[in-house]
Formats: C-alpha cells, structure tokens, sequence
C-alpha cells in the first residue's frame, strides 16, 4: 500500500522580493559605467618596486609609464614585471579596489532557503565585461513538509546537481549588479529515509551584487527563486504507520547565497 502526495512550495512574497530587487538595479543600471573608474587602469608588480597601480598611459618594450592616483609618473622596464592585471581584464577604482572585466572565475558559495541548504562550485569564463558562462557542481538538501490526521511528516531530498550558468552584468560600477539564471539536472540520491529517488531539473534565476576588492578574491550576494525536481518514495517513521509515502515534489524556494568569486 502506497500513500501517495503532490506537492509544490508556494509564496508569492517571495516573488515580489525580487521584483523589487530588480526594479531597483534597472534604475541604477540606467546610470551606466561608474564615473570613479580609473581610465585605463592597471595594476602591476614591478620585481624589486611592489605593486603600482594607475592608470597605464605608455607602453612600449622600453619602458612602461603608470601615473598612480596621487599624479606620479611611474617608470620601469617589462622585463621586471612580474604580474599584471590590464586595462582590458579588470575595472580599477581609487583605494586599490577593482572588478574583474574577463577572463577565468572560480565561484564558491553556499545558500539558504526556508527549506534548504545548497552549496555550489563553479568554473565561468568572463567576457567584455558583460557576459559569463560556466559550469559547476553542488550539493543540496531541500525538504518538504506536510500533515495527517494523525501527525505531520517531514522529508529530505538531497541532490548532487550538475549545471550550466550565466550571467549578465546589469551595472559595471563600484557596485557590480547582474542577472543570473541555472539550468542543470538535480541528480537526486536515495538517504536512510528514502528510496527510488530519480532525477529532475534544477533552474534557478535572480540577481546577484558583487563588491569590488584589493585583492583577487571578491564577494557576492545573490537573490534568487530556486526550481527543482523529485520523485521518490520516503519511510514513514510513525508507529502506526500504515504504508510509505510516495512523493512526486517540486521543490520551489527563495534563495539567499553568500559567496567569493576568484581570479587569476
């Protein structure tokens, strides 16, 4: 005998969270590029100088000039250089902050939901300062409630998902604004209270906010509405249950992710 339950999460305040959340970027994106930018900015580490930072206003085989932020023309030779961040790869502002234009991103984050826990690992590629796409992996608890008669249940679903993702940057100023939207597959796993669990997709979309930094680590917060798939069947732990309970779910949840964001 199989007791079988149906069930969605539903919260429209959450939707109406991120609704605001948005209307609020599209305002501010309309201010475009933040006019605290450095033009032409660079950061370089000169053997034997440290690092100087500027704004790159001659490049030759020679010698390179860097005026830095107190107006001081930096001379060296590039054969002394030994890293660089240039204008094209990264945003630089004054107090040695700066954002990442392009090139290869590791992300790490970890979110929490009202009834779940995902962390997550990706690998992007950023390009022109507008555009990223990658791939990760993650691990997700989610849950889902509901009651009976006799007693309310409680049940545990948790998924080793695979995915793509991208993003697009709403505003590239002090503050870096972007969309972001997940589509990956959940890969759900049987645990000691469920059984035949198969697989389903996962999508999650939102916002996202990074904060410009010294160093190459940068930190996100992302808000986003999570969708996920699962099917299966779960052990009723009552003693006087009368059968096991097959479950066919969506798991729909708003999600709150702190995360770092690393480059070269």
């Amino acid at each position: 005998m199989h007791f079988k339950i149906i069930h969605r999460f539903k919260n429209k305040r959450y939707c109406q969270l991120v609704l605001a959340i948005l209307a609020i970027v599209y305002a501010e994106s309309a201010l475009g590029q933040s006019k605290h930018a450095i033009e032409n900015g660079c950061i370089v580490k000169v053997r034997g100088q440290g690092y100087i930072r500027g704004s790159l206003v001659n490049q030759s085989a020679k010698y390179w000039t860097i005026v830095d932020y107190e107006g001081d023309s930096n001379f060296f030779n590039p054969d002394r250089i030994a890293k660089v961040y240039m204008p094209h790869e990264i945003t630089l502002f004054k107090r040695n902050r700066f954002h990442y234009k392009e090139g290869i991103l590791c992300n790490h984050s970890l979110g929490l939901g009202v009834n779940g826990v995902h962390w997550n690992l990706s690998l992007n590629r950023r390009f022109s300062n507008k555009y990223e796409l990658g791939f990760g992996i993650g691990s997700h608890f989610n849950r889902f409630s509901f009651n009976t008669p006799n007693t309310s249940h409680s049940v545990a679903v948790h998924s080793f998902p695979i995915y793509a993702q991208g993003k697009y940057m709403l505003r590239t100023g002090k503050k870096m604004w972007y969309g972001k939207l997940r589509l990956g597959w959940a890969n759900n796993t049987n645990n000691s209270s469920t059984s035949n669990a198969t697989d389903g997709m996962l999508v999650e979309g939102g916002l996202g906010l990074t904060f410009k930094s010294r160093r190459k680590i940068k930190r996100y917060l992302e808000f986003t509405q999570y969708f996920s798939r699962a099917t299966g069947t779960a052990q009723d732990l009552e003693d006087n249950a009368l059968s096991d309970i097959g479950f066919k779910v969506w798991f729909v949840n708003f999600m709150v992710t702190y995360g770092i964001e690393i480059g070269r």
